[in-house]
């Protein structure tokens, strides 16, 4: 038997309004709504709303042989509940039902792991405080920003308490002798479970679906089982379908067939006798076969696997040192709204739209980023940055005044309670 684990990453980001050089932050937000909304509203027309309601209705027609995984950033959760609540109302229903498997990220879909520990499980805890209030579940696997991972940030996830993490199943990080069709397990934390991704078979279908140049072009549920199948030989125990939820009906738009394709496909492996689908926690059951080494961050992101989609350059080096700089004056701060802001400047998007690449990775930078070029979104980014940073100068100025003014309070009032009142004589 083969396990087949559907996991999509829904997430949208909060995109930047052209913020003036002068501007302090105590003005308008730094961020577009009006970009923010129209984005949203386009992609659940496309994507949220067609294919959330088949995946109740199969989650529903078949609640012991269906099981998906979502990893909803927090980002996408508060626009869903602003912007669209009845789509809030479907995906609570959705995720709170026994075969549909959550799992936690990043609240901001941040690069936190990767500069700072602390913050990144502040943003770790404050995501599962929000996943168990809206679908009233504590998750055991984790999966990192895009599928981010090393050994020292599996260290960080284990201590965190997680038993599973996600990862992309890459091969120079394969243990020798293994494919990634196996669960493996962190090097010196033999606890967390290691559940690599299934890149081609999951590319396939994320990226390669609708392109009329590819060999297997058009794909039907009928290949892919056959594909499906030839791992039945002993050797494969575990097939991860990692992929953008944002796949269905947005990359792989409705008249590619892509939802007939994802329908065929569950309906045949159900009633395939070797073939069955298992949600990610399902998964911590299966043994884990050998330790997994990943010395140095991985990601599922451009033909590298690496962090150069959001640190191969000068502009995006520069960008995230700034913001992340920021944290201390922000926890000396400590206000609600401004750590929010501080968070939505680090999600990992920016970052990844300042990407200078060629070629095919080149342009599916372009296809995702809303500026005409990568300096573009650097110098959105670092103007918005400094108003935010004038934004808590402000702010600790504040802070200074009233403890000055507290003190001073306090000193005036141990030297009214020491004075003796003056004793007049009238001899």
């Amino acid at each position: 038997m083969v396990a087949l684990s559907f996991y999509f990453q829904v997430h949208q980001p909060y995109r930047l309004r052209a913020v003036r050089l002068d501007e302090n932050g105590n003005g308008p937000s730094l961020f577009s709504d009006e970009k923010n909304r129209s984005v949203f509203h386009k992609v659940a027309q496309k994507c949220y709303w067609p294919m959330g309601k088949l995946l109740e209705h199969l989650l529903l027609k078949y609640p012991n042989d269906f099981k998906v995984s979502f990893s909803f950033s927090g980002t996408f959760l508060t626009q869903c509940a602003e912007y669209d609540p009845d789509l809030m109302g479907l995906y609570s229903f959705i995720s709170r039902l026994p075969n549909a498997h959550i799992i936690c990220e990043t609240s901001h879909h941040s690069l936190a792991a990767l500069k700072s520990p602390s913050e990144f499980a502040s943003q770790v805890a404050a995501q599962m405080k929000t996943l168990k209030r809206l679908f009233g579940k504590t998750p055991r696997v984790f999966r990192n920003t895009e599928l981010i991972y090393s050994d020292a940030i599996g260290s960080m996830v284990s201590d965190l308490g997680f038993e599973g993490c996600l990862l992309e199943g890459w091969d120079p990080w394969l243990p020798h002798g293994w494919n990634a069709h196996h669960l493996f397990h962190h090097p010196s934390r033999p606890n967390l479970k290691l559940l690599p991704k299934s890149y081609k078979l999951s590319d396939d279908m994320a990226f390669r679906f609708s392109d009329r140049n590819w060999a297997s072009w058009p794909l039907t549920a009928e290949t892919y089982i056959r594909w499906l199948e030839s791992l039945l030989d002993g050797q494969h125990e575990f097939v991860g379908l990692f992929m953008d939820y944002e796949t269905f009906g947005e990359h792989q738009w409705a008249d590619s067939g892509i939802f007939h394709f994802f329908e065929d496909l569950v309906h045949r492996v159900i009633s395939h006798p070797n073939l069955h689908f298992a949600g990610v926690e399902d998964a911590l059951c299966m043994q884990a076969r050998s330790a997994m080494a990943v010395p140095v961050p991985t990601s599922w992101a451009d033909t590298e696997r690496d962090l150069s989609a959001w640190l191969s350059n000068p502009l995006q080096e520069e960008a995230l040192e700034r913001v992340m700089s920021l944290e201390s004056v922000v926890t000396r701060i400590n206000e609600p709204e401004i750590t929010e802001q501080w968070r939505k400047l680090q999600t990992s998007d920016h970052f990844y739209y300042m990407c200078i690449k060629y070629s095919h990775d080149g342009d599916v930078h372009k296809y995702f980023s809303p500026y005409d070029s990568p300096y573009d979104a650097y110098l959105d980014h670092r103007s918005a940055v400094e108003a935010f940073e004038r934004l808590c100068q402000s702010r600790v100025k504040l802070l200074e005044a009233e403890k000055q003014a507290a003190n001073t309070e306090q000193i005036a009032n141990i030297i009214g309670s020491t004075e003796k009142p003056v004793q007049i004589s009238l001899h």
